[in-house]
């Protein structure tokens, strides 16, 4: 049989658990943001389609000609799991598996994660063809850049 204290402590647990979940399962914005020279257009569904395109390697430069320049995020960073999810609907190990072959098949590494908004804004804003992805609520603090598009986790 369990104390009172004990009882009230397993509460105390199991509600912060269940907050927690909660937490962590609200649905999030994120935009992907490139810099302000980049003249691409089209419906969401197709720049979602050019940026997996680009971010995968499959093309190296936007239409128009300017040379790609993709940006991760951190290695399960929230925002690269939501990227991964909702741009490149790839599982890790179907991205683990692709930059595998690529770097067999043609000596590609995987775009350079940056952990920080602040310096992934920087980069984007001073390189024509970058791009990344950012919290939407991060957007402001992106000089030189634009969104564009946004998406949501659900």
């Amino acid at each position: 049989m369990l104390s009172t204290f004990s009882k009230l402590a397993l509460a105390a647990v199991l509600t912060g658990a269940i907050a927690l979940f909660s937490f962590s399962a609200a649905a999030e914005t994120y935009a992907v943001v490139v810099n302000v020279e980049n003249s691409f257009d089209g419906d969401d569904a197709a720049k979602k389609q050019q940026v997996k395109r680009l971010y995968l390697k499959e093309q190296s430069a936007w239409p128009g000609g300017i040379a790609a320049v993709p940006f991760g995020r951190a290695d399960g960073s929230a925002e690269q799991i939501a990227f991964a999810q909702a741009v490149l609907q790839m599982s890790p190990s179907d991205i683990e598996g692709h930059w595998l072959n690529l770097k067999q098949v043609r000596g590609e590494t995987p775009p350079r994660g940056i952990g920080s908004a602040r310096i992934l804004s920087r980069q984007i804003g001073k390189t024509p063809g970058a791009f990344g992805v950012v919290l939407a609520s991060e957007v402001a603090g992106v000089e030189n850049g634009k969104v564009l598009f946004e998406f949501s986790t659900e």
